[in-house]
């Protein structure tokens, strides 16, 4: 009866006091436990990386989604992959006639040979080039051959229908035939969406992984720099393999079921999120464990300390940062929202494991780690000043500990008073606001999410120079049904035509552009796109030759719906796609709405599924992070049981972060940083549209994290009356934990660095540029001067409605027990 009317607090020392207890007898069963299942787990993980997919569908109830529906049930074979192998040639061997390019089809022959397999299988679906045009299609030639260029494109297509593997596999080889026949005179290059993903993919992979282990190296220095000991450096290594197997396993039967489905770049993310967590949560444990060490506590009293202390504090830290990337499950596009489910699970793992392996490891090996050293030389040397305060006469020793007074500390005591707690947070907001407007006139950009390389980059824009308005670039293609079923008639041709001029209109294209059942092969009016009438047609269509080719490419088997493709004087994967859809859109509604009766028309291009992606996103943001803000305040609030909680948070943590978004749109915009020739950090011309949705949920759960890891100490020392006034806990808190948050802070940085090392990915640059900004100014910033002067002025409101324990509490308890 006792026991259940004790204080919850006690409740928990108790559970942590026998938990304690019984790794001091029995450690080695959390640890063999863990162990086994990573070694089952490890087989799943390995298999992980078949399962991804980097072709994301379009998104339910959105345009593009409707769109494809209705076309490709018509004609399937838009949706073919599309790359195009550009041949350049330099040397004597260029030349071609009339008869014969025996140069450039040796090289073509040579570069089908290694595809045969595919195409013997249906994996790839075509490949026209200039040998497949002759006698009445000769006139078709120029499209593939440039003779002032000496250049050739191949246009290769990959089925729709083909297993997804199967189609990488054959881009693939098709990218390591370039390299193996670019030799002598010609050089071979492939682009296309899935050349460039897969070929970034590699580049990037190469960066991240050279950047991971240089980063790891340095990681663990800083790690047994700060907790004085190399050796307990094993427990977060030994911990970050058993999260990173585990939550990989986990993420497997979701993936290979297609429950979810799993872009390239989410692995990279857990493995991410394994380090740092890891790193960051055996540093929260280890720190503690260490300071109580040197204050003379036994092994198990200080094991018992740091899972009471820093165990409560992985733990809130944890769930809120759960909740935040588990935020980005509600955006189902490009795969946020997996993203936000595997992220989850990496967080969920990395609480259990570290919550139940650092005391265990410590305890299983008392000898080895209880013997850690205490190295005495640190960056900021600790003065111990002891303050004995006497009112009326009775003698108050105020502090049970004397007040750190490190670098951190005494900027601390700066700031709590008056004026540093009014003029901090003034300087720090003038600076700030300026970079959080700018993110409102922010340009988002689409096509950044795939990637590139240097040789897809150059083969796209040599294409657009030696073959403009070919069929080397990615059209817009729009389906034009007929009534009656039948598309040979003069109504039809004419509503064809009204439906190519009302494109031109919106896009601004130039007739040549623009192919179709309907349009004339020569345009000599640049004013408007000439057409066919139907009866010229007919007579076209009976003798064959370029029409009948042309035909039976646009029209479908029963002859009731016809493509009108438009070919783009522009990257076709580029941002000005984002317009071309929308133009595309404008003028399918334009034109329906003065249509003839049962006539029907509907728009497609690529790029569509990503600017409606961005569209989704954007329409849930705002709500989104408004949702998730309120739950993970509110259980910061009812854990510390302080309902203005959410308020300090809200001014620590929401203009920093925008303002951090806004300094991303002064480097990828505006260029700010081209000076630096980096290149991952020149301009892109803006931001890419998913990285604000992706660094925003982020940066909220890493802010709060070491917002938790601050307000803990502040608020476990007042709670225990170790301070009797909020400046000097204040003090304090910060001068414990300013080592160990930059520390954090650091080991943070280092884990995203592999991102802007790389620049074949514009999403992955800036997204490593703004988490990493985003996390320097929260540990250097908002954790060392905006929060301590927040804290001093709201003063005894930072409990409210509880209480802390005071001077004149102490001093009345004092005088009544004499």
């Amino acid at each position: 009866a006792v026991a259940s009317r004790r204080h919850p607090a006690q409740r928990v020392m108790g559970a942590v006091k026998a938990y304690v207890q019984f790794l001091t007898r029995r450690a080695w069963v959390p640890v063999l436990l863990m162990v086994i299942l990573a070694l089952v787990a490890a087989p799943f993980a390995l298999q992980l990386g078949s399962t991804t997919t980097d072709n994301f569908a379009a998104a339910p109830n959105t345009k593009s989604y409707t769109e494809t529906a209705e076309i490709e049930g018509v004609f399937p074979s838009v949706f073919n992959d599309r790359e195009t192998l550009y041949i350049q040639c330099s040397g004597g061997s260029c030349g071609c006639t009339e008869q014969a390019c025996e140069g450039f089809q040796g090289v073509l022959n040579s570069f089908s040979s290694k595809l045969d397999k595919y195409h013997t299988s249906g994996v790839l679906y075509s490949t026209s080039s200039v040998f497949n045009f002759t006698g009445d299609l000769a006139a078709l030639r120029g499209q593939y051959y440039n003779s002032t260029a000496n250049s050739m494109l191949v246009d290769l297509q990959f089925s729709a229908t083909a297993p997804e593997d199967q189609v990488t596999e054959a881009v693939t080889a098709a990218i390591d035939a370039t390299t193996d026949l670019t030799t002598g005179d010609f050089k071979l290059y492939l682009t296309g969406q899935n050349a460039a993903r897969i070929a970034s993919t590699a580049v990037a992979g190469k960066a991240l992984g050279m950047t991971d282990g240089i980063g790891t190296i340095f990681i663990v220095l800083l790690f047994g720099w700060q907790v004085r000991s190399w050796r307990l450096t094993l427990i977060p290594v030994f911990n970050t393999v058993l999260c990173l197997a585990i939550t990989l396993a986990l993420v497997y039967p979701l993936s290979k079921s297609g429950a979810i489905q799993l872009p390239s770049y989410v692995p990279s993310v857990c493995l991410f999120l394994s380090i740092a967590l890891s790193v960051d949560y055996s540093f929260f444990h280890l720190s503690r464990f260490q300071e109580v060490r040197r204050q003379g506590l036994g092994l198990e009293d200080a094991v018992e300390q740091m899972v009471t202390t820093a165990g409560r504090v992985v733990l809130v830290s944890g769930v809120v940062l759960l909740f935040t990337w588990l935020a980005l499950a509600a955006f189902p596009v490009f795969g946020t929202d997996t993203l936000g489910y595997c992220a989850s699970i990496s967080i969920f793992v990395c609480i259990s494991v570290n919550l139940t392996l650092n005391p265990a490891l410590v305890l299983l090996f008392p000898k080895f780690f209880g013997n850690a050293a205490q190295d005495p030389w640190h960056c900021c040397r600790r003065r111990r000043a002891a303050e004995e305060e006497v009112e009326g006469g009775v003698s108050l020793v105020t502090p049970a500990v004397e007040v750190k007074m490190n670098c951190y500390g005494k900027v601390a005591a700066l700031i709590v008073k008056s004026p540093g707690m009014f003029l901090v947070p003034l300087v720090i907001y003038a600076l700030l606001i300026p970079c959080a407007i700018r993110i409102f006139t922010a340009d988002l950009v689409v096509g950044g999410v795939t990637g590139n390389t240097a040789d897809t980059d150059y083969a796209t824009s040599h294409i657009l120079a030696d073959f403009p308005g070919s069929s080397g670039n990615v059209p817009l293609t729009v389906m034009l049904s007929a009534p009656g079923g039948d598309v040979k008639s003069p109504e039809y041709f004419t509503s064809m035509c009204d439906l190519a001029n009302d494109l031109m209109g919106k896009t601004g294209i130039a007739p040549d552009a623009f192919h179709g059942v309907a349009i004339l092969p020569q345009q000599t009016d640049s004013s408007q796109v000439q057409c066919y009438q139907w009866a010229d047609a007919e007579q076209a269509l009976a003798a064959g030759g370029i029409y009948g080719w042309s035909w039976g490419q646009s029209a479908n088997a029963d002859n009731s719906s016809t493509l009108l493709t438009v070919i783009p004087p522009f990257n076709g994967f580029g941002d000005q796609a984002k317009a071309l859809v929308s133009q595309g859109r404008d003028a399918v509604g334009q034109y329906e709405r003065g249509a003839p009766a049962g006539y029907t028309a509907v728009s497609y291009h690529p790029m569509a599924i990503e600017v409606d992606a961005e569209e989704l996103t954007a329409s849930r943001f705002v709500w989104v992070v408004i949702g998730t803000v309120v739950v993970v305040f509110v259980v910061i609030a009812l854990r510390y049981r302080a309902a203005l909680i959410p308020v300090k948070l809200f001014f620590t943590i929401a203009l920093p972060i925008v303002a951090v978004e806004g300094m991303a749109v002064y480097v990828f915009q505006d260029g700010i940083l081209n000076w630096t020739q980096i290149p991952s950090l020149k301009s892109a011309g803006g931001l890419v549209w998913i990285n604000p949705v992706a660094t925003t949920f982020m940066l909220i759960g890493f802010a709060l994290d070491y917002d938790i890891f601050l307000f803990s100490r502040i608020y476990a020392d007042r709670k225990s009356g170790v301070f009797l006034d909020d400046q000097s806990a204040i003090i304090n808190a910060v001068a414990a934990t300013g080592p160990v948050i930059t520390t954090a802070g650091v080991i943070m940085c280092l884990s995203f660095s592999g991102m802007i090392v790389q620049h074949s990915n514009p999403f992955l640059s800036q997204l490593g540029f703004t988490m990493i900004f985003g996390i320097l100014v929260d540990t250097f910033v908002v954790r060392t001067l905006l929060v301590p002067a927040f804290l001093s002025m709201a003063g005894r409101f930072n409990w409210w409605p509880g209480n802390m324990p005071c001077k004149e509490e102490l001093h009345g308890s004092q005088v009544q027990m004499a």
